[in-house]
């Protein structure tokens, strides 16, 4: 298991010792195939056009906006903000001179932007790290102009599965991880929050992601140390459940997944 901190320290993200390791955490979290899926549907709702600017919440390090530049074009814009300045600096340094995008440090619940000022904007694996999502999503639909689109990719944790022999120790690991998130279960309030918005035509998509190793190794390794730690299970308890997912793994069988939601809609008319 790798000694990395806990993924619920995204919320805070440049106050860890090795920031750099949450790149290679959002670099390995892109690799399922169930995230591309649900990115490509998350555009698909926007659908975004030649010249139309884009605001992308919680960027990360920039892939997704890239790609979205490359939609909208020259004569469009997108603007990637995240809270964290390590996000943003790397960010900018793989747009390289692409000239019709930018990176800021920002506050998804305090936006610096003016009322109406995108014609999309889309939030991706954002609200689980805020405790409460609606501010955040108060600010996406007013700098949404009228009729633009908006649409929010997030995960539920509660629906983290994982095959293993030891049903009450994986239960308990489960429903820990989604609890030390700050809002793990967010990905099935996403159509009751998002039409607390006042969107119109809201959709629902959910796809089921798979895990691969290496983002096991990650989200489980590290957490199930914490719980070591805590005492919340022994360490003889923990190596037997780690040894028997690593047989799994190493025989192929490794079954590890959770659910992605993609709502979407669109800003009425005032």
């Amino acid at each position: 298991m790798r000694g990395f901190q806990h993924a619920k320290l995204f919320s805070d993200v440049d106050r860890t010792n090795d920031p750099s390791f949450f790149i290679y955490f959002m670099d390995e979290a892109d690799k399922p195939k169930g995230i591309a899926e649900s990115k490509a549907i998350a555009l698909a709702r926007m659908g975004l056009g030649e010249g139309q600017s884009v605001l992308d919440l919680g960027c990360g390090p920039g892939a997704d906006a890239l790609e979205m530049a490359s939609i909208v074009g020259d004569t469009g814009r997108v603007v990637g903000i995240d809270a964290s300045e390590v996000m943003v600096a790397e960010a900018r340094r793989r747009a390289g001179d692409t000239a019709n995008i930018s990176f800021q440090v920002a506050q998804a619940g305090a936006l610096p932007f003016a009322d109406d000022s995108f014609d999309a904007c889309r939030a991706s694996r954002l609200l689980e790290h805020l405790a409460d999502p609606r501010p955040a999503l108060r600010e996406i639909a007013r700098v949404t102009r009228s009729g633009g689109s908006v649409a929010v990719l997030d995960l539920d944790w509660d629906t983290l599965i994982i095959d293993h022999p030891d049903k009450e120790t994986t239960r308990t690991i489960v429903r820990s991880h989604s609890d030390s998130m700050r809002n793990g279960c967010v990905g099935r309030q996403l159509p009751r929050l998002l039409k607390e918005q006042h969107l119109d035509n809201v959709s629902i998509d959910a796809t089921q992601i798979f895990v691969h190793w290496a983002m096991v190794e990650i989200f489980l390794g590290t957490h199930l140390s914490t719980l070591i730690k805590n005492e919340t299970v022994s360490a003889e308890q923990a190596t037997q459940w780690w040894e028997a997912l690593q047989r799994a793994n190493d025989e192929g069988t490794l079954l590890v997944s959770f659910t992605s939601f993609v709502v979407a809609g669109h800003k009425g008319a005032a």
